[in-house]
C-alpha cells in the first residue's frame, strides 16, 4: 500500500510539474481591444467647404477617433475647396493636423492636379486627324470641330498643324516617293472650337490625299512639363512646416478624354492622339525622331513597310506612358523630402480600371509602376490583377479604395479581401457626392469598425501574400498595338481583341491562383530569372509564367525569355509573334523560345501540364511565409462558426472561428503564430490543443520558448480551457 502510495505521489508531481512548466512557458494578456501595428487603416475624406469651419471638422474627428478604427485619413478637396490655395488653406490645415494627432488620427493630404490660366507652351492638346482627296487642281476644303476632351470647357483655341499629301496605294499605305508637307500652301482659319482649311497646290497633286493635322489646345498642364511637376513640388513646399503623415495623387491623368461608355452613347471612336511640346521634346531627345513624323507614320507606312506604322504606334504609347510616371514621381520622391521617410504615398493609378478601355489615355496604364512603397487599387478591379500589382511593390500589402451603395457589400468585400493580403481604403468620410455610403454614418461605422478589426489582428500577424505558383505575364505592346488586325481596333484606338485580364480572371476562377502583370516589369529589371529557373517578382518566387501575347515584344523581353528558358524555367505561351517593338521581324527568335514552352489551344490544360497546382483550401490560402489566412462572411455576423482545416508537416489542423484567422506552423508542428476574431478552439490531429470558453478575438505568438497569449475581452469572463501548446 505504500508503495503504491508513493508512486501516486510522484506521477502527481509528474503531472504538476508538467502543469508549472506549461503555465511557465504560456503568458496570457487580457485587453479591451487591438491596437492597430504594421500596416495603417485608412478612409478617404471629403473635404468641402463645411469642412472649413474648425467645429465642423473637429466634430468629424472626434468621432472617427472615439468610434472608428481608421488610423489615416486622406482628405481630398471637393465642391469648390482649392487645396493649390495655401493661403487659405495652410492655416486650416495646421490647425487640422495638430488637433487630429491629439485624437491619435493621423493625416494624409490628397492632390488633384492644378487648375488656373496654363500658358500655351504648357498646355496639353489634342491632335485631330481627317483626310481629303485633291481635285483636278489640287484644290479641298476641310473643316472639323474640337472633340473628344471629357471638359469642353477647358478648351483655348484651335489651330491647325499640319498637312501632308501624297499618293494612296492602297488603305494604309503610300507611294514614298509622292510624300509632301504641303502646311505652307494651306490657308487655315480658326475659333475657339474649329478649324476650317482651303487647300490649294496646283494640279500638280491631282488625285493626292491630304492628311490633315489640328490641333486643339486645353487649359491643362502637359504631365511632360517641368510645369507640371513644379505645381506639385511648390505646393507641398507650402504645406512643408505641417507634419502631414501621408500625401498621394488619386488617379491622375493626363488631360481626361471621353470614357468608352460615353462613346459607345454617342456611337462615336477615338482617333485623337495626346501631344504638348514637352512630350515632342522628350520624344525627340529619347529617340532622335520627330513626333509630328510619328503621328502620321501611325496612320500611313510607305507601301510594302508594314513595320513603320509598326513601330511608330509602339513608340508614341511609350511617350505617352511617361508623362504621369514623371508626376508620379515627384509626388513619391517630395512627399517623402518634405514631410519624412515614413511618409505614406498614395493613392492609386487605376482609373477606368479596363486594360482595353480608356485608361491608357487618361493614366498612362501605369497601374504597376508609379512609385509607391504599396500596391494600390481602386473599386472592382479583378483580384487577379491585384496580385500581380501587390506584388510589384516592396510591401507585403495592397490597399484597394473601395465604395458602393449597399454597406453589405463594402464589408463583406473588405472582409474577404483579407485573405489576399488587401486593405481597403474606405471612400468616403462626408460623402457630398453621394458615391456610396457615408462611412462615418453611425451604421458604416459600427460595421466597418468590425471588419477593420479583423485587420487589425491580421496586421499583427503580417502575414506574406499568398503563395502563387502562376505568374501571368501579358505584352503591354500587344494590348496598346492592333495594328495590323482592323478588327482588332477598339473604340479607344487599342487593341480590343485579347480580353488580358477575362483570361487571367478564367485561371483564377479554374482554382489556379495566377498573378497579373505587364512586360513593364522585364523593361525596369523587377522581374528576374532565380538561379533554379524560377521567376522572381520583387522577391517574389513563381512556378512558371504563362505569357499572353508576345506581339511587339521589346529587346528586353525577348532577351529575358530566352535566358528564361534556357534556365529550365516553365513557359506557357498564348499569342502569335511576327514583329518585335521596332519593326523588326522576330519569328525566328521567338520560334526558338517556343520551341522550349508549352504552348496549345487549351491554356488550362497547358498550366496542368505543367504541374501547376490548384488550391484547394476552403475559405482561405496559402501563404509565402507558409502561414495560412482564412476569412468567412456567413460566421462575422451570426452565432455560427467558421471552420479552418489544413495538413501541415505531418500534421491536421483545424479550428474554429467567426470571420478571420491566420495561423503558421513551425516546422516541429508547434504552433508559431494565431490569429483569429471570435476564436473558440484548435486542434491538432483531432485533439484540443487550445480552447476558450467562450469566442474571442486572440493573438498568440511563440517567441524564446515562450508563448504568448492576448486575448481582447471587455466582460471579463473569458478563458481559457485547454493549453496543450
Amino acid at each position: 500500500m505504500k508503495f503504491f502510495m508513493i508512486i501516486s505521489f510522484f506521477l502527481l508531481l509528474n503531472v504538476v510539474v508538467k502543469t508549472a512548466a506549461q503555465q511557465r512557458n504560456t503568458k496570457v494578456e487580457y485587453i479591451k481591444e487591438f491596437e492597430n501595428t504594421h500596416h495603417p487603416e485608412i478612409a478617404y475624406w471629403f473635404f468641402n467647404k463645411e469642412m472649413l469651419n474648425e467645429a465642423s471638422y473637429k466634430r468629424k474627428i472626434d468621432t472617427l477617433a472615439s468610434f472608428g478604427k481608421f488610423t489615416l485619413l486622406f482628405i481630398t478637396a471637393r465642391n469648390g475647396v482649392d487645396f493649390y490655395d495655401s493661403k487659405t488653406m495652410h492655416p486650416v490645415f495646421a490647425k487640422l493636423v495638430e488637433y487630429a494627432h491629439q485624437k491619435g488620427l493621423k493625416i494624409g493630404l490628397q492632390l488633384w492636379e492644378k487648375r488656373g490660366n496654363v500658358s500655351i507652351e504648357n498646355t496639353e492638346r489634342l491632335i485631330q486627324e481627317g483626310e481629303v482627296v485633291l481635285d483636278d487642281n489640287g484644290f479641298a476644303e476641310y473643316t472639323t470641330l474640337s472633340r473628344h476632351a471629357r471638359d469642353i470647357k477647358l478648351l483655348i483655341k484651335s489651330d491647325l498643324f499640319k498637312v501632308l499629301a501624297f499618293k494612296k496605294v492602297s488603305k494604309g499605305y503610300y507611294d514614298a516617293t509622292t510624300l509632301k508637307d504641303i502646311t505652307y500652301l494651306c490657308k487655315a482659319e480658326s475659333d475657339k472650337k474649329s478649324v476650317s482649311v482651303k487647300i490649294n497646290c496646283g494640279n500638280d497633286f491631282k488625285g493626292y490625299t491630304a492628311y490633315i493635322l489640328t490641333q486643339h489646345y486645353y487649359n491643362f498642364t502637359s504631365n511632360h512639363s517641368e510645369a507640371a511637376k513644379n505645381n506639385l513640388i511648390d505646393i507641398l513646399r507650402a504645406y512643408s512646416d505641417i507634419p502631414f503623415d501621408g500625401v498621394g495623387l488619386d488617379e491622375y491623368t493626363n488631360l481626361r478624354v471621353s470614357t468608352t461608355w460615353e462613346l459607345k452613347k454617342t456611337n462615336e471612336i477615338f482617333r485623337e492622339r495626346s501631344y504638348s511640346l514637352s512630350m515632342a521634346s522628350q520624344f525627340q531627345k529619347k529617340t532622335g525622331e520627330d513626333l509630328e513624323t510619328i503621328l502620321f507614320n501611325m496612320r500611313y507606312a510607305p507601301e510594302g513597310i508594314p513595320a513603320v506604322r509598326m513601330k511608330a504606334i509602339n513608340a508614341y504609347f511609350d511617350i505617352l506612358r511617361s508623362g504621369t510616371m514623371n508626376i508620379e514621381r515627384i509626388i513619391y520622391d517630395s512627399g517623402k523630402h518634405f514631410f519624412g521617410k515614413n511618409t505614406f504615398i498614395g493613392l492609386h493609378n487605376t482609373h477606368h480600371n479596363y486594360l482595353d478601355g480608356d485608361e491608357i489615355w487618361q493614366t498612362g496604364l501605369n497601374w504597376w509602376n508609379v512609385k509607391r512603397d504599396y500596391g494600390q487599387t481602386d473599386e472592382k478591379t479583378p483580384t487577379v490583377t491585384q496580385m500581380g500589382i501587390g506584388m510589384s511593390y516592396p510591401m507585403n500589402a495592397l490597399y484597394n479604395m473601395y465604395y458602393d451603395k449597399s454597406l453589405e457589400n463594402i464589408w463583406t468585400k473588405a472582409l474577404n479581401d483579407l485573405r489576399y493580403g488587401i486593405r481597403t481604403h474606405y471612400h468616403a468620410i462626408n460623402d457630398v457626392q453621394h458615391w456610396g455610403v457615408s462611412v462615418e454614418s453611425d451604421s458604416a461605422l459600427i460595421q466597418i469598425s468590425k471588419v477593420e478589426n479583423a485587420a487589425r489582428l491580421l496586421n499583427r500577424f503580417n502575414p506574406s501574400f499568398p503563395k502563387i505558383h502562376l505568374l501571368v505575364v501579358f505584352g503591354m505592346e500587344a494590348q496598346l498595338n492592333w495594328y495590323p488586325d482592323e478588327q482588332a481596333r477598339n473604340l479607344n484606338d487599342i487593341n480590343g481583341g485579347l480580353d488580358i485580364e477575362k483570361k487571367a480572371k478564367e485561371i483564377w476562377d479554374a482554382g489556379y491562383p495566377d498573378a497579373l502583370v505587364p512586360t513593364d516589369v522585364i523593361k525596369d529589371g523587377r522581374l528576374t530569372t532565380g538561379y533554379d529557373g524560377k521567376p522572381v517578382l520583387q522577391g517574389h518566387v513563381f512556378d512558371a509564367i504563362l505569357f499572353l501575347y508576345p506581339q511587339y515584344a521589346k529587346e528586353s523581353t525577348l532577351s529575358f525569355f530566352e535566358n528564361y528558358v534556357n534556365r529550365g524555367g516553365k513557359l506557357i505561351l498564348e499569342g502569335d509573334v511576327t514583329n518585335g517593338f521596332d519593326g523588326t521581324n522576330i519569328v525566328n527568335r521567338w520560334g526558338a523560345i517556343k520551341d522550349r514552352s508549352f504552348w496549345g489551344k487549351n491554356i488550362l490544360g497547358e498550366i496542368e501540364k505543367s504541374g501547376i497546382p490548384k488550391n484547394e483550401i476552403k475559405d482561405g490560402v496559402m501563404n509565402e511565409d507558409s502561414s495560412y489566412t482564412f476569412t468567412n462572411v456567413a460566421s462575422f455576423n451570426s452565432e455560427k462558426f467558421a471552420e479552418f482545416s489544413f495538413f501541415q508537416h505531418g500534421n491536421q489542423y483545424t479550428g474554429r472561428y467567426k470571420g478571420l484567422a491566420a495561423i503558421k506552423i513551425n516546422a516541429d508542428g508547434t504552433i508559431q503564430k494565431l490569429a483569429a476574431t471570435g476564436f473558440l478552439e484548435l486542434l491538432k490531429n483531432g485533439e484540443v490543443i487550445l480552447n476558450l470558453n467562450a469566442p474571442a478575438d486572440l493573438f498568440l505568438e511563440l517567441k524564446n520558448s515562450q508563448y504568448k497569449i492576448v486575448i481582447a475581452d471587455t466582460t471579463g469572463q473569458v478563458s481559457i480551457l485547454k493549453n496543450k501548446l
